[in-house]
């Protein structure tokens, strides 16, 4: 049942972001929602395969061992510091969590995914979450966490999946406004396509190649793009610090998910055409970015998969 529950949860949420994303193609960009619909199969693809692959629980298992409650309360605390961090501390919510991270990498390492996941919830905005219902929301990150514990090991934007869930479950009791998206420009979508591409391949370099791990690996370039983008530019700057830190998401994947460089860059493109699209959706609500990456991966993935299958002969490039 607690493998279920976090396949569900995980599924059900990060369907709710990608059709929603083909509501506001559909009105207003007819191509790009027929390209986004292909794509859609990868991901239905992918949550096929790993339902399938779900294996029965362990009836013997302690639900409640010791790493279960280390793992939650992990995810809780650095919930809690992110948000004190990034709105006290003044840093921003992406440098809030990128700096978490890279502590929890250094310094923390056997809870370090655990304390990174709860950093994303750690950057709602305090406009749709206030102290008691962020609180509420971690709790319901930890819960989810160690539910989903089993399901979608290595794809990235797992972590921030379980953020944008929890804030979202959290939003069905007390339906606060969420934050208006911004609406891009042609130019702006296109260097935030490129920006998301680059900062997926440079995390997956970190992170495989350069055998950094993807928490460091993500954080490091969260931190890059914190400081770098607004400081170019105060204004639009700041979205890219955004979709920098949010691709690098997609770059915490691993060799059996997204193999090839190729691919990587190829998901990096989808998030960002689904940043710029789902931008009227969910803002403000911590995870979001985790969960663009995380449909952008299994998509891409789903895909390989169904290529491989249809021309077993042939090397898939992606």
């Amino acid at each position: 049942m607690k493998k279920i529950l976090g396949f569900l949860a995980l599924g059900f949420f990060t369907s709710l972001l990608f059709v929603s994303t083909l509501d506001n193609l559909w009105v207003n960009h007819k191509i790009f929602f027929v390209v986004l619909s292909f794509f859609l199969i990868g991901v239905i693809v992918s949550f096929v395969r790993e339902f399938l692959a779900l294996k029965p629980f362990n009836q013997s298992k302690v639900l409640l061992s010791k790493s279960l409650i280390y793992d939650f309360l992990a995810v809780f605390v650095g919930s809690i510091i992110t948000y004190i961090v990034s709105i006290y501390g003044g840093l921003g919510a992406v440098v809030g969590s990128a700096l978490v991270g890279v502590f929890a990498g250094l310094f923390v390492k056997p809870y370090a995914v655990a304390i990174f996941c709860g950093s994303f919830v750690g950057m709602a905005s305090p406009d749709l979450l206030g102290w008691l219902p962020f609180i509420f929301a971690s709790l319901m990150a930890s819960s989810l966490f160690v539910l989903a514990k089993d399901s979608f090991n290595g794809f990235g934007g797992k972590l921030g999946t379980i953020a944008l869930s929890s804030s979202l479950l959290i939003w069905v009791f007390i339906r606060p406004d969420f934050i208006e998206g911004s609406i891009f420009t042609q130019n702006q979508s296109f260097v935030i396509v490129v920006v998301a591409m680059i900062a997926a391949l440079t995390t997956y370099v970190m992170n495989i190649k350069l055998n950094q791990g993807p928490v460091v690996a993500s954080a490091f370039i969260g931190l890059l793009a914190g400081g770098f983008f607004p400081f170019i530019d105060p204004v639009f700057g700041t979205t890219l610090a955004v979709v920098g830190f949010g691709a690098s998401f997609v770059g915490m994947s691993n060799t059996l998910r997204m193999p090839t460089m190729l691919g990587i860059m190829l998901a990096g493109i989808l998030f960002g055409l689904i940043f710029v699209y789902s931008a009227p959706y969910f803002g403000g609500a911590g995870g979001k970015l985790g969960t663009i990456a995380f449909s952008s991966v299994l998509s891409v993935s789903g895909i390989r998969y169904l290529i491989t299958t249809l021309f077993p002969q042939r090397t898939c490039v992606i």
